[in-house]
């Protein structure tokens, strides 16, 4: 099995590229991140099964350029793991023109066009896999931006599904609560109480790969946001 995995260096990406490469011996990922220390780490235990492409998804000459590199790695690819995100805590009006359309490059635009360019080397029963969040069902006032994008891509991955159907290629929807990663620390908030293990999300993909589902909640209970959530966001 051949996985791209963004996001790659921390939080979810990572501990779904250790999740993979140690339970499944024949696969190998190809990490896409910004911390090269993290990535070349990862590269020193796994060896060849690992490769890695340093990239900012904020440019999106690098997004090409980490297409580019995935064909040079890998040739076809298996499953697409679209996990890198980020989010800044600020009211929305706050929020700069850098901090807009960063988020929007990296949240909403590279994970369009990764998906777009890579299908074009997978085949018949390969994998698209689109790390949303459960926050889109409830008004996200702290994290504006974020939640509007990762709503977009909500909206761009159930087309995703449909326009792939014929073509073989599933489509994943994860939607984690709150995840105990280094993510709201970076998004300018220091301490979150509870949440989450990044490897009990990890779990839930890999789980959903193999056996097929279309949408994974962690925790489980979440699901619940699906039927309870909209209505509590005045569409007007």
């Amino acid at each position: 099995m051949k996985i791209v995995i963004t996001g790659a260096s921390s939080g979810i990406g990572r501990a779904l590229s250790e999740n993979i490469l140690k339970y499944k011996e024949k696969a190998k990922v190809v990490g896409v991140g910004r911390n090269s220390e993290a990535l070349r780490e990862l590269k020193s235990v796994y060896g060849e099964r690992f490769e890695y492409v340093i990239a900012d998804l904020t440019d999106m000459s690098d997004v090409y350029r980490v297409v580019n590199s995935v064909v040079d790695f890998l040739g076809t690819v298996d499953v697409l793991v679209n996990n890198a995100g980020f989010g800044v805590y600020k009211e929305l009006l706050n929020h700069s023109d850098e901090d807009i359309y960063n988020l929007l490059k990296v949240n909403f635009i590279a994970p369009i066009i990764l998906s777009r360019e890579l299908v074009k080397y997978m085949n018949r029963g390969s994998v698209i896999v689109n790390v949303l969040t459960a926050g889109i069902y409830v008004l996200m006032r702290k994290l504006p931006i974020y939640g509007a994008s990762k709503f977009g891509l909500h909206y761009v991955t159930n087309v995703m599904r449909h326009e792939l159907k014929d073509k073989g290629i599933k489509v994943i929807s994860v939607f984690p609560g709150i995840i105990n990663t280094e993510f709201h620390k970076r998004a300018g908030i220091n301490y979150i109480r509870g949440g989450a293990s990044a490897d009990s999300v990890a779990k839930a993909i890999i789980k959903a790969i193999e056996r097929g589902g279309k949408e994974v909640y962690v925790p489980g209970y979440l699901r619940i946001l699906k039927i309870l959530g909209p209505k509590l966001i005045p569409f007007t």
